[in-house]
């Protein structure tokens, strides 16, 4: 460890945390190398939760790690320095160079895989920042570690669980190269459960094209899918599709299109959608666009299907079902199970108060009475919308 010698941040010698070279190799991390010199920067006044450091081959910034009580995040740089590691230097000719800190170093792009872990949620991710991939994530996990002795345990799970075939599949992570992919309705893709069991789902309606084509309500932020998940996890990665399509599946929902776009969920097939499988969020409410202020003009969207009344009232008890939060794909595990073992979605359903995107869907059976009224005034049947 390099002394705080420099203008960045005296009298600390090391952080109270890092990884080992044994672990980072089992993380797809860069190794340190003999003769890289940590140093701590300087953080701003408003960060006071964690440290931050830097690893200096010389004059060029390899790698930053911040930690504190309840977090931890390693990432990989290749950032030159000079007047004695006091000046980050621009990637440009026409950049300027600024005084390194631990913000100025924050705003240069990371390379390559990134491991985080935060003890908040307990949530930890190793995601390749160059592919826009994640090779692990604990987010459809139930048990995640939340305190700090509870990581680095995990840690030396992970360690000790892992096989020459995993380093191999690690090694081509990295080799992987960024991906665009196309997508299109019917396609079936397959996403990752912790670190060795996989979930299918499948693409119902690509709504950012639907919008560009027909009148829509289109108050959905980024470029949206509606998708659906199987009740199944497994840890077979190569399941047939016509087998998939068989199975019940959770309420599908809207989803940001970055998974699908760059492979993150990787598409294993397709077959022509049939009526029987789909299945579209409901968006009702009272419009929220600028130019209709002022006035009462009240929408519904269910996948393809819109309509729009002019001068009309949300009927009582009919508020709050806008359902147009849109993100990832989000679902909870311990629900996911359950509606595995039941064959039905029923045990997801009664999760509706402590599930806050269960509050606002018009398909929940809780809202029958609502869902008839909203579709009488457009003239519909419930029936005629494609609801689970």
């Amino acid at each position: 460890m390099a002394e705080g010698g420099t203008a960045l941040c005296r009298g600390k010698e090391r952080a109270v945390f890092q990884l080992t070279n044994e672990q980072r190799a089992c993380l797809g991390l860069t190794i340190v190398e003999p003769g890289w010199e940590w140093v701590q920067l300087k953080n701003s006044p408003y960060d006071t939760g964690f440290e931050t450091w830097a690893c200096f081959d010389g004059p060029v910034i390899r790698k930053a790690v911040q930690v504190g009580p309840d977090s931890y995040q390693e990432s990989a740089y290749c950032e030159k320095t000079a007047e004695d590691r006091t000046l980050l230097l621009p990637r440009t000719a026409r950049g300027k160079p600024k005084k390194l800190s631990a913000v100025t170093l924050t705003e240069r792009r990371p390379l390559g895989m990134r491991f985080s872990w935060s003890g908040e949620r307990g949530f930890i991710s190793l995601v390749n920042l160059d592919t826009e991939r994640t090779y692990y994530s604990n987010v459809y996990e139930t048990e995640r570690p939340k305190t700090f002795s509870d990581f680095t345990a995990w840690l030396d799970c992970w360690s000790a669980e892992t096989t020459p075939e995993d380093m191999a599949a690690l090694a081509g992570f990295l080799r992987e190269k960024r991906q665009h992919v196309k997508f299109r309705e019917g396609d079936f893709f397959r996403f990752s459960v912790g670190r060795r069991q996989y979930g299918y789902g499948r693409v119902l309606l690509d709504f950012y094209r639907l919008s560009k084509c027909q009148p829509c309500w289109n108050i959905l932020m980024t470029r949206p899918v509606i998708v659906k998940v199987y009740h199944l996890i497994t840890d077979d990665p190569s399941l047939p599709v016509e087998e998939l399509r068989k199975l019940p599946a959770l309420p599908s929902q809207y989803m940001m299109d970055n998974d699908l776009y760059y492979g993150e969920f990787p598409i294993v097939g397709n077959l022509p959608l049939e009526d029987s499988e789909l299945d579209f969020p409901i968006m009702y409410g009272a419009s929220i666009s600028a130019l209709d202020f002022g006035k009462k003009k009240v929408l519904l969207q269910c996948g393809p299907l819109f309509r729009e009344l002019e001068e009309a009232e949300i009927p009582e008890g009919c508020g709050g079902f806008r359902n147009n939060g849109i993100g990832g794909l989000h679902m909870d595990r311990a629900d996911w199970e359950a509606c595995i073992a039941a064959g039905s979605n029923a045990p997801l359903w009664d999760k509706t108060p402590e599930r806050y995107y269960l509050r606002c869907d018009l398909r929940n059976p809780a809202y029958r009475e609502q869902l008839k009224r909203v579709c009488a005034q457009f003239g519909l049947r419930p029936e005629d919308l494609h609801i689970c």
